[in-house]
């Protein structure tokens, strides 16, 4: 990925607290969409939103278990542009 690629990503995750709240807190452990619209206090639409948004961009993968629901977890991207955008703020 290029520097000005990666600067592209951190923008377009900076530009959305909802973006970049989720990619926070599933750098630290897989989650739920239901489990980080409670630790975001949002609706499950707005972080599902987000996610699929963060998937699009390779920052988020789904992991499949024998749960109902999917957990999500950061690809190598995700937590290059984590850093990124840490070292940013």
């Amino acid at each position: 990925m290029s520097l000005s690629g990666i600067g592209r990503v951190v923008s377009f995750v900076s530009r959305s607290e909802v973006r970049s709240q989720v990619l926070v807190d599933i750098s630290k452990a897989p989650r739920t969409p239901s489990e980080l619209a409670s630790l975001q206090n949002k609706h499950v639409s707005h972080v599902s939103r987000a996610l699929a948004e963060l998937r699009q961009q390779g920052l988020v993968e789904p992991i499949f278990t024998n749960s109902r629901e999917k957990y999500y977890r950061a690809t190598d991207r995700g937590y290059l542009i984590l850093a990124t955008f840490s070292k940013a703020r």
